[in-house]
């Protein structure tokens, strides 16, 4: 029964990882891609250096619901 807990456990934190580096904004180039993938096929999509630039770029121009 052990041998079957050390998986499991293994995989509940990586999706735990998963989620906590979606909520920090991580994810965010990674989704941007796939988003790009699906909506833009054949084009080339930005660098990720480039894409953060923009992204924090917007962030400090639109906050939105941010609180500072």
């Amino acid at each position: 029964m052990v041998s079957d807990l050390i998986p499991r456990v293994r995989r509940g934190l990586r999706e735990a990882w998963w989620i906590a580096r979606g909520i920090a904004g991580e994810r965010a180039y990674e989704i941007y891609l796939e988003h790009h993938r699906r909506e833009h096929p054949g084009e080339e999509p930005m660098g990720e250096r480039e894409f953060w630039r923009r992204h924090t770029d917007k962030g400090d121009t639109d906050p939105g619901a941010r609180c500072c």
